[in-house]
């Protein structure tokens, strides 16, 4: 994981590389928001819920997931990315995240000419070793901060309290938000819809989820969280369904190091990975 730099945490909620030697590994990739991937070797194939699959370019995005996705690497790998905010995705593509997810998108459908090619002078730099993983970071945040597409300051106003609400607690409840929203609740629904791919009790389910897996993959959260977590739930079927349709697996094999483990970094899921961070760092 790579922290965003100053000025930057608005946009990405962090960077990170994936480099393996390995000629071929197969892993679950949890729901996430959107995606700026850089591959600067190797490639990696991806498999969606639906069955929707999407093979990587140099560079490329996944939008957002609302569901775990399998994915392929083929190696050498060294893949860098960029994990946007909600709010940085709709600047940069202005693409509604409930019509448009699950599905990788070439890099043309939402950035300029110009901009694709410094990303793949970036990835050609980093490859020859010219330039570290860190500065195509920074060519990505370039990028990212020209987003053309301005937000309506209603809809910006509800996702940021969308994001509050969320990161008040492991189950906070509906009327709490919309009671501070500013919005109707249809209103509320919609833009939550256009920027999380859902409405929001769907929104904390699926961060409900994330957060039992992070918990699960990532050692020294404190028994006290643990016990506030795991209590959202109705009972362990609804854990065990929860977990594997937003990560792709079962809590008992977290015991087994993956990638995954990384993946499920609290940094790396902004709101949903908030109330974890304290505990986790």
């Amino acid at each position: 994981m790579i922290a965003p730099p100053a000025g930057a945490e608005g946009l990405v909620h962090t960077f990170y590389t994936i480099e393996t030697s390995a000629e071929k590994i197969e892993e679950a990739v949890p729901a996430y928001s959107a995606q700026l991937l850089v591959m600067v070797r190797g490639r990696v194939r991806f498999t969606f819920a639906d069955g929707t699959t999407g093979t990587s370019a140099r560079v490329f995005i996944n939008a957002p997931q609302m569901r775990a996705a399998r994915a392929v690497l083929k190696g050498p790998v060294l893949q860098i990315g960029a994990s946007l905010t909600h709010t940085a995705w709709q600047r940069l593509s202005n693409l509604p995240a409930d019509e448009v997810h699950d599905r990788l998108l070439p890099a043309r459908a939402v950035l300029r000419p110009e901009q694709i090619a410094a990303l793949e002078a970036a990835a050609e730099d980093c490859r020859a070793g010219r330039i570290a993983p860190g500065d195509v970071c920074a060519v990505l945040t370039e990028v990212i901060a020209a987003g053309p597409y301005a937000l309506r300051p209603d809809h910006e106003a509800v996702v940021e309290a969308i994001g509050r609400w969320l990161a008040s607690g492991f189950d906070p409840a509906l009327a709490d938000l919309y009671a501070g929203v500013g919005v109707s609740p249809r209103q509320a629904q919609r833009i939550c819809r256009r920027f999380f791919g859902v409405a929001p009790a769907q929104v904390l389910k699926r961060f409900r989820a994330l957060r039992a897996a992070m918990l699960l993959s990532q050692p020294g959260i404190s028994r006290e969280v643990h016990d506030q977590l795991m209590a959202t739930f109705f009972d362990q079927a609804h854990l065990i369904r929860d977990i594997r349709r937003y990560t792709g697996r079962t809590p008992s094999q977290f015991r087994r190091e993956t990638l995954a483990d990384e993946l499920l970094d609290p940094a790396a899921h902004g709101d949903a990975g908030a109330p974890l961070k304290p505990a986790a760092e």
